[in-house]
């Protein structure tokens, strides 16, 4: 005959039961939902070498990366990292942190603004070094981006100060694709949209 449990070990059993019950039961979905950005685009940079005291402009190629918080909140931060190849002076980097609206994030209309510390990796110091850069951008639907920045004062070394300004037309590969929702499903559906479909009131506008 198998022995039988002492009150004190059923007590604590059931306890245990309810406690692991009452835990699931209360449990809430886990949320894990981020916006991420892939861009890439052309256009020109207009820079100043301060040692000859003239303004140099160039074709220039960009590439954007970042990630960022749930796609479904009015205003979304992320952290980005940029490439910038102006073809006849060389490659500028930049970290960012961003703040765009939720519009822009879900690949509809919206704005974004992108500000963090540059490095210029050519030249010997006189286009500046460690410029402190910032872009604004407007994104349309299908992923199209118009950006308009500069690099601008220095914030380390003894290199003059930087004094350049941007502008490219670029497509996020990630607007387009999954984090696309709204206006453009009629014509490209995106059955499973990142963070699932928005609900909110007129989605398709900058928020």
């Amino acid at each position: 005959m198998a022995p039988r449990l002492s009150s004190r070990a059923a007590f604590s059993a059931l306890a245990g039961a309810v406690v692991a019950v009452a835990c699931i039961l209360h449990a809430e979905p886990a949320r894990a939902d981020i916006t991420s950005f892939l861009s890439t685009g052309g256009g020109m940079e207009l820079a100043k070498n301060r040692v000859a005291n003239t303004f140099d402009s160039a074709g220039s190629m960009s590439f954007a990366l970042g990630v960022g918080t749930d796609p479904f909140r009015k205003v979304v931060l992320a952290g980005m990292f940029r490439s910038t190849t102006s073809f006849s002076l060389g490659t500028d980097l930049n970290l960012a942190a961003r703040v765009a609206t939720g519009g822009f994030a879900r690949g509809q209309w919206g704005v974004a603004l992108d500000v963090g510390p540059g490095w210029r990796s050519f030249a010997h110091g006189q286009y500046g070094k460690w410029p402190l850069f910032g872009q604004a951008t407007l994104g349309a639907p299908w992923g199209l981006q118009l950006g308009v920045g500069a690099e601008v004062l220095k914030i380390a070394g003894d290199d003059p100060s930087a004094v350049s300004f941007l502008a490219v037309l670029e497509i996020d590969l990630l607007r387009l694709t999954v984090m696309r929702q709204g206006s453009t499903d009629k014509w490209w559906p995106n059955p499973s949209p990142a963070g699932g479909k928005y609900t909110g009131f007129l989605p398709g506008l900058l928020w």
